[in-house]
């Protein structure tokens, strides 16, 4: 007897093909029909990604195919780091972006929070940061507090001592979530500490290069059981923007953006041209210096490639 057709969630994904999750708990490997890959973007690495809906016609007792990905709500997505000019899905149907930093051990990375912060605003998500391993340091990063005046929310945290755990539960609870993060922030700890249950691997920083070693390895969308999920990402080392013109980065900068209407053309991209505004906003502290640097480091990057290049893609 053949089995209808019943939807799924991707929870995980290799070049092998998806694991996939039913609603009525039902998980089984399937691989992706061919017909799904040639109408597949041909920008992006993968075909499917974790989070998409899909059609999946069960196979045996185990396994199944994929034969059709419903419409995406949304995507989080970065450059493929060995090729600009095609997109990397992390996650996709996701209602907000959790950027895991630390605190020390690795030093906290602003100009990792502002890409991913960027690449939030750009996908239309919320962002949440959460500033892990409190227990190390004596003060809150002088950062967290210009976030703050952005609107985002800063949740300053401890998966040894538990601090955080609670307003981080609540903002996961009902919602999917990508927790994003380099390597060794913690970001495996911090969602153990929230959820006990879901065992996800711990990894150390190493010692000589002052880095994480990586212990998740493939991006995984795990349930929880107050409702809603996470998908816990491979920690990551760079993050950007996919086929972005440079005029739009400004606008997402939510700091930066206020400012922009002050500059003498609308076109200003605040590299040095006659009549910015940007200059004089971070000599006044109206902007902070850091953000403005990201700004500059991130406008080079999506400079690599011309938006018109790939859009027939």
């Amino acid at each position: 007897m053949i089995e209808r057709s019943r939807e799924a969630v991707v929870i995980r994904q290799d070049a092998r093909g998806c694991r996939v999750r039913f609603d009525d708990g039902e998980e089984r490997w399937c691989s992706v029909r061919g017909r799904v890959h040639l109408r597949g973007p041909k920008t992006a690495t993968t075909t499917v990604a974790v989070g998409d809906r899909v059609v999946v016609r069960p196979e045996g007792r185990e396994r199944g195919s994929v034969e059709e990905i419903l419409p995406r709500t949304s995507v989080l997505s970065r450059p493929d780091p060995h090729e600009v000019r095609r997109q990397h899905v992390l996650a996709a149907n996701v209602d907000q972006v959790v950027v895991a930093t630390a605190a020390a051990d690795p030093a906290f990375s602003s100009g990792f929070v502002d890409r991913v912060l960027a690449v939030a605003e750009w996908s239309r998500l919320a962002a949440v940061i959460v500033v892990n391993k409190m227990d190390l340091v004596e003060a809150e990063p002088p950062e967290c507090e210009a976030y703050r005046r952005m609107g985002y929310r800063v949740v300053l945290a401890s998966a040894r001592r538990g601090d955080g755990t609670d307003a981080l539960r609540d903002m996961l609870t009902g919602r999917v979530s990508v927790v994003t993060g380099h390597s060794g922030v913690g970001k495996s700890s911090l969602l153990n500490a929230v959820e006990p249950g879901l065992a996800l691997k711990v990894g150390l920083v190493n010692v000589v290069t002052g880095r994480g070693r990586q212990t998740t390895s493939a991006a995984v969308l795990v349930p929880l059981t107050l409702g809603g999920g996470v998908i816990d990402t491979p920690g990551i080392r760079e993050f950007g923007l996919f086929n972005v013109p440079p005029r739009e980065v400004t606008w997402l900068f939510r700091d930066l953006r206020e400012i922009a209407p002050n500059c003498r053309f609308g076109d200003c991209l605040h590299r040095g041209e006659p009549g910015c505004a940007m200059l004089a906003a971070v000599e006044a502290g109206t902007v902070a210096a850091f953000r403005f640097e990201s700004y500059l480091r991130l406008l080079e990057t999506v400079g690599e490639v011309r938006p018109w290049e790939i859009a027939g893609d």
